[in-house]
């Protein structure tokens, strides 16, 4: 990897974060995160933790 690529990888977000951040701020529980996109709780695991 260049430097100029990893510097890229190293300054994007991350997204895992970015979910649980929005899900908290809404007050919402995984429960009623993942009703608003139609799947189960158990989704929501893997996005918040980027699997």
């Amino acid at each position: 990897m260049t430097h100029s690529v990893s510097r890229l990888v190293a300054k994007q977000p991350n997204i895992g974060k970015l979910i649980r951040a929005l899900r908290q701020e809404l007050n919402m529980s995984k429960e009623r995160f993942a009703a608003e996109f139609s799947v189960t709780s158990l989704t929501i695991n893997p996005w918040e933790m980027e699997m």
